[in-house]
């Protein structure tokens, strides 16, 4: 699979905003940051590969961003994309002469990174691995697939925090004359905490490129990703962009992620109605609390709760929380015909119409996650630990897709 024109990067990132579980950036600055970098070219190539196609002894390393929760309107597209640039550099440098010299034979041979993985899905950490890729050409590529199935709240909910040694780990500012910090704590979630605080303190930018993780790809097979993410995203964007009923729409992504999907997953609707109340506050790293929905039946009120992404879901006559994640809590907006980038909804986009007084009608889904994070036993155990932060203290439940 290959974007060539910004239409085509579009598609694919109005694929992976629904799949983001209400985060994972908003789908309109993702956009700003690809019409920044394409404005003066009509065609490109980045190249997105098959993890099964690739060279086991191939180098990969996972590229993100990560960001102060309230930098907001501070960032640029520059302050987005290029801190991860600079990490990847950095990284490169630090594996082929640095760790050379301390004697560590884990990266002999190393010369340069080969492809680059998503740390989730998601319209910022999809778009910033893509541009990072096309900036440092190379013919660095893109591994279809990413750790998450999803977007998630923090580093250590994903495959490869759980299944490999915590290893040398990047994070740079935006600018030619960086900051950087190489850390290589004792697990992933004290390397989150981490890079929070020193993002929170301002050490490393508002906005740091992170180069996680490096691993051959027969490390990355063996930590069971889940494949085929971004073409997934990109053929739910194409959903997006067909001409039919809202109805027409819910039914063709339900039918694609069962049957066609790379990595098969289940599809139910939850409710359809009108978004009233979104709230949330930052507490330390998280932005935390809620969007209620109104339903249409009479059912009464949805309520689903926030831990920078969608994490869990109830209505508000039963006892118990119907959706836990890593399930996700997705939406699709109930408008027929084409969406345009006023219907691709996120918790931002959300956020922003209520407060001007906009109405906001939308389908929330539930999509199953992907076995291999179900069946990954710590990397479950680690969601159990991190719902805790949005105050619920049960443990993942599944019935919805068993009733």
């Amino acid at each position: 699979m290959t974007i060539t024109t910004k239409e085509e990067f579009y598609t694919l990132l109005k694929g992976a905003t629904f799949l983001a579980s209400g985060g994972g950036g908003p789908f309109g600055l993702a956009k700003t940051i690809v019409d920044e970098y394409f404005k003066n070219v009509d065609t490109f190539v980045i190249d997105i590969v098959d993890l099964e196609t690739v060279n086991p002894d191939q180098w990969t390393a996972i590229a993100a961003g990560m960001a102060q929760p309230s930098a907001g309107i501070l960032l640029t597209p520059q302050t987005i994309v290029e801190p991860t640039v600079n990490a990847v550099k950095a990284m490169e440098k630090l594996l082929s002469v640095g760790m050379t010299k301390k004697n560590d034979t884990r990266f002999d041979g190393f010369q340069r990174f080969d492809f680059l993985t998503p740390i989730e899905v998601g319209a910022i950490n999809v778009t910033i691995p893509l541009i990072s890729a096309y900036l440092l050409g190379n013919n660095l590529s893109i591994v279809d697939g990413d750790p998450s199935g999803r977007s998630v709240p923090t580093i250590d909910l994903t495959t490869f925090a759980v299944s490999q040694p915590v290893m040398p780990n990047m994070a740079t500012s935006a600018g030619e004359d960086y900051e950087y910090s190489v850390l290589s704590l004792k697990n992933y979630k004290d390397l989150g905490i981490a890079y929070a605080k020193l993002i929170q303190a301002g050490l490393i930018g508002i906005d740091t490129g992170l180069c996680l993780a490096p691993m051959t790809a027969q490390t990355l097979s063996q930590n069971n990703i889940v494949t085929g993410t971004l073409r997934d995203a990109y053929n739910i964007g194409l959903i997006f962009e067909q001409n039919i009923s809202a109805a027409q729409r819910l039914e063709s992504i339900q039918a694609y992620l069962l049957s066609e999907a790379q990595t098969p997953r289940e599809l139910k609707t939850i409710c359809t109605g009108v978004a009233k109340e979104y709230y949330t506050k930052t507490e330390e790293d998280n932005d935390l609390g809620y969007l209620t929905i109104e339903t249409d039946d009479g059912r009464g009120i949805y309520t689903i709760l926030i831990q920078n992404e969608n994490m869990l879901g109830q209505f508000n006559d039963e006892i118990s929380i119907n959706i836990t994640s890593p399930d996700s809590i997705c939406y699709v907006s109930t408008q027929d015909g084409i969406l345009d980038d006023s219907d691709i909804y996120d918790n931002t986009l959300i956020s922003q119409k209520l407060q001007n007084g906009e109405e906001v009608h939308i389908s929330v889904v539930a999509i199953e996650a992907a076995s291999v994070i179900k069946e990954n036993k710590q990397l479950m155990s680690a969601w159990n630990e991190a719902y805790k932060t949005s105050r619920y203290y049960g443990t993942y439940n599944e019935s919805i897709w068993t009733e």
